[in-house]
């Protein structure tokens, strides 16, 4: 099932996103603020995409859940992905290729990400990481309705990066 929005569709990812998607995530500046090297190969990230269709995590105890971010005119512009955790609770991550940055394409995917992970996985509390120098991805997350936070319950938080919360409202 897609998600739809004016501008953009979440298509669950699979490894037939994976040509469209790795030229935009191949792009090393995009990963200055992440904490991996970017796709080493074509096939390197098929194989990963692959992997990730399963949905779960390797011991069944979390939903790994990623959606392909497409436009109106059928372009790929990256990828948003959540965390799905037993306690109600989830982790979002997001990256979009840099010719889409500053579009409001990054906003409304995590939007309808968001909706779908209340609507669907019911989850009431997420959580979001970002290295403290990506002042845009901040200023992505307080746009998203995230404030600073300071304990996360499932796993420590790096000292360069700050901690995001957001209550689901039903």
């Amino acid at each position: 099932m897609r998600v739809h929005s004016p501008t953009i569709a979440l298509e669950p990812q699979t490894a037939d996103h994976a040509a469209g998607l790795y030229p935009l995530l191949a792009e090393p500046a995009l990963y200055a603020y992440i904490d991996r090297p970017p796709p080493a190969s074509l096939d390197a990230f098929t194989d990963r995409l692959r992997r990730l269709e399963s949905r779960l995590s390797p011991d069944g105890s979390q939903q790994w859940l990623n959606w392909a971010v497409r436009l109106e005119n059928g372009e790929l512009a990256g990828y948003v992905e959540a965390t799905v955790y037993a306690d109600a609770a989830a982790d979002i991550a997001y990256v979009l290729g840099s010719r889409f940055h500053r579009r409001g394409i990054a906003t409304a995917a995590c939007r309808q990400m968001l909706e779908r992970l209340r609507d669907d996985c019911h989850v009431a509390r997420c959580y979001a990481t970002t290295d403290r120098r990506n002042l845009a991805s901040a200023a992505l997350l307080r746009k998203l309705g995230f404030s600073e936070a300071n304990h996360h319950p499932h796993y420590p938080v790096s000292a360069g990066d700050s901690l995001y919360f957001l209550e689901m409202q039903a």
